[in-house]
């Protein structure tokens, strides 16, 4: 009897636990216009193991990796180096963006990489020193299609005192200065609009950012704590998704290409680092 009662205490954990797994996966969603059922996994080499930011432009996928402050172009379907070029000394480099024929590279420091013609032995680059001296991480740049500015948005930097809120500093592509003082601050008590369980839980520590190309909304992704929010041109949130771990297992970049398909791009946590693409439905 008592092997018996055993028997049965063990099967209804394990029915608890299936239950429970289901249920968390249920809970993991995209923004309107993708599916998680419907995903190619790009898969790329160790030279892109910390693969930090992508970009597309003109057909173009292109990569820049943690340490190496290279910028490569890659096959956009199979992930292959087609293409590198470095264009600064080792450093730790965690996004980029391309406006005409430059590109935009951001330090984790804050400091900004203009990179012309950066694919070529003729590339020049100029550096931008980001205007505070105090501790800070940032590793995420966007710039709204036919804007003048980029975004920069803070990841932990030491007067936002903690993870209930980003500082978003603003440069200009007209006059090539950083504003002195933060641009917007998006609070984490913001998410009550649209995640009404568990928003307190959310660490406002964004890795990436990109604007979707054809809805014009702003999408942030973190690797810390795993989500994707998407925020309208008033830098209010429109919805909030928990990414799988187990599909995500470092996101770090992100991008569209002209039609609307999502990259999201992972460092390696164990095998491969990969890129995640996510076809556009209207």
């Amino acid at each position: 009897m008592l092997y018996f009662n055993f028997t049965l205490l063990i099967i209804a954990l394990l029915v608890s636990c299936k239950t429970n797994s289901e249920k968390t996966d249920q809970s993991y969603s995209l923004p309107e216009g993708y599916s998680l059922s419907n995903v190619h996994e790009i898969f790329l080499n160790q030279e892109l193991r910390e693969i930090s930011g992508i970009a597309w432009q003109n057909g173009r996928l292109l990569a820049i990796e943690d340490e190496s402050s290279v910028i490569f172009r890659l096959d956009s379907k199979t992930g292959k180096i087609l293409e590198k070029q470095k264009f600064e000394k080792n450093k730790d480099i965690e996004d980029i963006l391309i406006r005409n024929d430059t590109a935009w590279v951001l330090r984790s420091n804050g400091n900004l990489y203009r990179v012309i013609e950066f694919l070529t032995d003729t590339q020049e680059t100029i550096i931008f020193d980001f205007p505070i001296s105090q501790s800070r991480d940032l590793e995420a740049i966007a710039s709204p299609a036919g804007g003048s500015v980029i975004f920069l948005f803070c990841k932990v930097c030491e007067w936002d005192e903690g993870p209930e809120k980003v500082s978003v500093f603003r440069f200009s592509l007209e006059s090539m200065e950083f504003d002195t003082e933060p641009y917007h601050v998006i609070h984490r008590s913001q998410l009550k609009s649209v995640l009404s369980k568990k928003w307190k839980d959310v660490k406002m520590q964004p890795s990436a950012a990109a604007y979707h190309p054809l809805t014009g909304e702003l999408y942030l992704i973190s690797s810390t704590g795993k989500w994707l929010m998407t925020l309208d041109s008033d830098w209010n949130p429109t919805s909030f998704h928990w990414l799988n771990p187990r599909l995500f297992k470092q996101p770090e970049g992100i991008t569209f290409d002209d039609s609307g398909n999502l990259y999201i791009s992972n460092e390696a946590d164990s095998g491969n680092a990969n890129i995640l693409l996510f076809p556009y439905q209207r």
